[in-house]
């Protein structure tokens, strides 16, 4: 399963492997396959590019070296990748969609998004935490993909993310998934074995 192999997304890939414990790049990684296989049942023309990039960093600010207290991860995330991408040379078009995808990764209307690359790391990431749409895929592409990139303790360590991450910031977007949607208890009967 190839990546695309742009300067922006080998940089985006070496980024996520500094800053991230394996069991996150594998996460960012399954969300791309994921993410890009939905897109492709629904016939939908995309840029794999951004879609990597940004399902590279969407969770990059999860991390301690990231970690801005005052801001929700994936926003603080959304302007850590714009900016990165405008220093490294990137048009002011992809470091906005990039942003826009890690920023409203966790919006349940991202689904809809007329832009399909923000739909992708959108599905893929919820296709890789709690398993929704995985029944639209074959068995063996997601069994390819987990064993390409696997879980490694990955419901362990979002629960512990997700939990941290309401705690500090209770009004972001994942403290009102947690408290209002039950996404840890989405998280935890997810149709994983790790």
């Amino acid at each position: 399963m190839q990546f695309p192999d742009s300067p922006l997304a080998r940089a985006a890939d070496e980024l996520l492997r500094a800053a991230c414990a394996p069991t996150l790049v594998a996460h960012c990684h399954r969300t791309y396959h994921f993410g890009m296989a939905l897109l492709e049942n629904q016939r939908r023309a995309v840029d794999a590019e951004a879609v990597f990039i940004a399902a590279a960093l969407h969770d990059l600010a999860l991390t301690s070296a990231y970690d801005d207290p005052t801001v929700p991860f994936q926003a603080h995330g959304a302007r850590l990748a714009q900016q990165g991408l405008l220093a490294r040379g990137a048009g002011p078009d992809l470091a906005e969609l990039v942003h826009d995808a890690i920023a409203l990764h966790l919006e349940l209307t991202s689904a809809t998004d007329p832009r399909p690359e923000v739909v992708a790391v959108h599905l893929g990431a919820v296709a890789d935490v709690v398993g929704a749409r995985l029944d639209q895929l074959t068995p063996r592409f997601v069994a390819d993909v987990l064993d390409d990139h696997p879980r490694h303790g990955f419901t362990a360590f979002v629960t512990a993310a997700f939990g941290h991450e309401a705690a500090a910031r209770p009004d972001s977007r994942i403290a009102v998934l947690v408290r209002d949607h039950g996404l840890l208890d989405l998280v935890a009967a997810a149709p994983f074995e790790d």
